[in-house]
């Protein structure tokens, strides 16, 4: 009869470990989930300042070529004034 309670309780604190683990687990994966959905949201920040910063810099070139005309165009002028 021993034998058998002994099983039974050996039974018992494997199904509470098992419990214990799933809980464990059952936490862990929604830290995950959490982690999860907080990157996908930095994610979308990112892109969204991703594309803002290629607009700029591509305002910032057409800037540059504009100033560089207008400095070559200047300097031609003053070219001319110096013959």
């Amino acid at each position: 009869m021993t034998n058998g309670l002994e099983k039974f309780t050996e039974l018992e604190d494997k199904i509470y470990r098992v419990i214990e683990l799933f809980k464990a687990v059952k936490l862990q994966k929604e830290s995950l989930e959490k982690d999860v959905l907080r990157t996908k949201v930095q994610l979308e920040q990112l892109t969204s300042d991703n594309e803002r910063l290629k607009s700029e810099i591509e305002a910032f070139k057409k800037e540059n070529e504009l100033v560089k005309e207008k400095v070559e165009g200047i300097l031609g002028n003053l070219e001319k004034l110096s013959l």
